[in-house]
């Protein structure tokens, strides 16, 4: 939040924003940072007040947000996204503020189109612009891209408060969507996010990913003249800072002008030319459902990048396509981080009608079954939330849990059928499908000691979580580290939605140091290594040496012990200060998926709602995946 603000200030030339959703009335800096900005800086980081002045210096300022259809027929929106609020208040000013649906065209019913506008957004979330160069010879591009929208209940810290910041740091920011409650009574909702910064020639890619949709939806004599600034030459903002970058889209030619550079090539497949970082890679062993690499090499990160078309439309899901590249080379392990985890439907043992295609749970299985038969170590861990945003016991919820539901299940009967094999045909004996693959959530609690909470406790479910006084971290991360050398961290959810193309907008940059790859025997060592080492540093509550090997048994074996722990603290009656949030996810496989041990009646803590999920048939299932 820091850096935004700093880089902000820095902008001389322009600032490009894309969000999901922008709040104007939030801060970037909070506590003693706040109380310093308002008191001697020059700008105020109030994010609508820090736009506008830039604006009146004469800073090119373009905003860019989703336009929530259901705002213009009930203020402020089911979505709560303050598109509305922020279109009144660059109303009349020098701020060139853009409102952007998804649509539909000539190939959709007017229903159809309709029902795009409401169910579908851009949900791409990204920050550009002109920066001083850290060595103070001339201007360069700088860029942020991730899960994190300049809204409401976004910022927090590693200690997660739930009452004890209502009055200082949260204060007029108690977002809460998992329960009833009250600002002055809390609590609020922990937010668990990621966001990263981009700077030298891959930063070219984010501003014409920004230019490709202002020019599609918005004005394009409103988009500054990089060429004019030295902006768009690649070899001059190299930076030589030792990284290589990537970026995909989830997007189609309904709302993005692809760049001209794209020609027709064979069979109506459309694929970029003359971009150093997107050049082809012929993958071998196709006949493969998964792969192996012998050596890393830089033609092992980089994946083809092409357009597809779709009822005559050109369609980039790329996202979906680096994900699946960078599965199919991992060689050790994958993390992964995802506010939702759906896909791969023609696994499920029902539903396989629902159009939840994606390939993600899928390649993971595969390649989790490929290294069983091999008998290398692998080890997969996924990170959830431990519900999706909303009251647990309602339809759309309940629906959405029931197909996170079927594809963990699903996975989890691949992996086990593998080890079933390989016991059957080997020495090896009880062997677990979480040796392999676990999946986990996050959450915390707080004493009464400290609380600020001013109010008193009227709605049912400030009343008891007044006494038990615990709520889910909500994970809201879209990122995939793979055997340490390679970082893909972006607005991309694991479901359908967000892999398609032709729903969700959406935008990832994947990172790597070429002096620091991963080989068939060791995982890579570089400044990724560090900060998944600080990721799991900071979920954990501890720097646990097993951490530096994570495709071992012993390392899997301590998360999930770090993880049981926890879950113990969290159902215990007595409230405690958790100092550790890692969780178990409130299900479990035992030849099936059944609820997690200690959950009364099935539950969620302190909800009405099953964790198993049921269909519910109130929405189409192509909005709820």
């Amino acid at each position: 939040w820091r850096d935004i603000y700093d880089a902000f200030c820095n902008a001389k030339h322009f600032i490009y924003v894309a969000g999901w959703s922008i709040d104007t009335d939030q801060y970037l800096l909070r506590g003693e940072e706040l109380a310093a900005a308002l008191n001697n800086e020059k700008y105020s980081p109030k994010i609508g007040e820090l736009l506008k002045a830039k604006s009146e210096e004469g800073v090119v300022v373009n905003l860019m947000q989703w336009d929530d259809f259901s705002s213009n027929v009930m203020f402020p929106g089911m979505m709560g996204t303050h598109d509305e609020k922020t279109r009144t208040f660059f109303k009349n000013t020098k701020v060139n503020s853009r409102f952007m649906g998804t649509c539909g065209d000539e190939t959709n019913t007017m229903f159809q189109g309709q029902s795009k506008k409401m169910a579908f957004t851009h949900h791409q979330k990204f920050i550009i612009m002109d920066s001083p160069r850290p060595d103070g010879e001339g201007r360069e591009l700088f860029a942020f891209v991730g899960g994190i929208d300049l809204t409401s209940g976004r910022w927090d810290n590693c200690k997660h408060p739930l009452f004890r910041s209502l009055q200082n740091e949260h204060k007029g920011d108690t977002h809460s969507a998992c329960f009833k409650v009250s600002i002055a009574n809390g609590p609020r909702e922990p937010w668990h996010d990621i966001h990263s910064a981009v700077r030298g020639p891959e930063a070219i890619h984010l501003a014409q990913a920004f230019e490709e949709r202002w020019t599609k939806q918005g004005d394009a004599g409103e988009l500054i003249n990089r060429n004019r600034l030295g902006l768009d030459n690649e070899m001059a903002l190299d930076n030589g800072g030792g990284w290589c970058a990537q970026l995909s889209r989830s997007i189609d030619s309904r709302v993005d002008c692809f760049d001209p550079s794209i020609n027709r090539e064979r069979d109506s497949i459309m694929r970029f030319e003359d971009k150093a970082n997107w050049r082809a890679f012929e993958e071998e062993n196709t006949k493969s459902p998964s792969k192996r690499y012998e050596t890393a090499e830089i033609s092992d990160i980089i994946f083809s990048r092409c357009l597809d078309r779709k009822k005559g439309r050109l369609v980039d899901n790329s996202i979906h396509l680096s994900n699946i590249h960078h599965i199919r080379r991992a060689k050790h392990f994958i993390y992964i981080e995802s506010q939702y985890f759906m896909g791969s439907s023609f696994m499920w043992s029902e539903g396989r009608s629902v159009k939840c295609g994606n390939m993600i749970a899928a390649e993971i299985a595969f390649k989790i079954c490929e290294k069983i038969a091999a008998n290398e170590p692998f080890a997969v861990y996924i990170l959830l939330p431990m519900w999706m945003e909303g009251i647990t016991e309602t339809g759309p919820i309940q629906e959405m849990l029931y197909y996170q539901r079927v594809t963990i299940e699903a996975m989890y009967k691949q992996v086990e059928e593998a080890l079933m094999t390989k016991m059957a045909n080997s020495s090896d004996y009880g062997l677990k499908v979480t040796d392999y693959l676990n999946f986990y959530c996050l959450g915390t609690r707080e004493t009464s000691s400290g609380s600020q909470a001013t109010g008193t406790p009227t709605t049912d479910d400030e009343i008891l979580l007044s006494k038990t006084r615990r709520h889910q971290i909500y994970v809201h991360s879209k990122f995939m580290i793979v055997d340490d050398d390679v970082a893909l961290i972006g607005t991309a959810n694991i479901n359908q939605r967000s892999m398609d193309g032709c729903r969700d907008s959406e935008i990832m940059m994947a990172s790597w140091q070429p002096e620091h790859l991963a080989t068939e025997k060791f995982i890579a060592k570089g400044d990724v290594h560090g900060f998944r080492l600080h990721s799991w540093a900071t979920i954990t509550g501890e720097m646990n040496e097993v951490f530096r090997n994570p495709s071992s048994r012993e390392c899997v074996n301590t998360m999930n012990e770090i993880a049981n722990r926890n879950w113990q603290k969290y159902l215990a009656k007595e409230a405690t200060d958790m100092k550790s949030n890692l969780l178990p996810f409130p299900l479990e496989y035992d030849g099936g998926i059944k609820p997690r041990e200690g959950l009364s009646k099935g539950y969620f803590p302190d909800t009405k709602g099953s964790v198993l999920g049921k269909q519910s048939f109130l929405l189409p299932d192509i909005f709820l995946t």
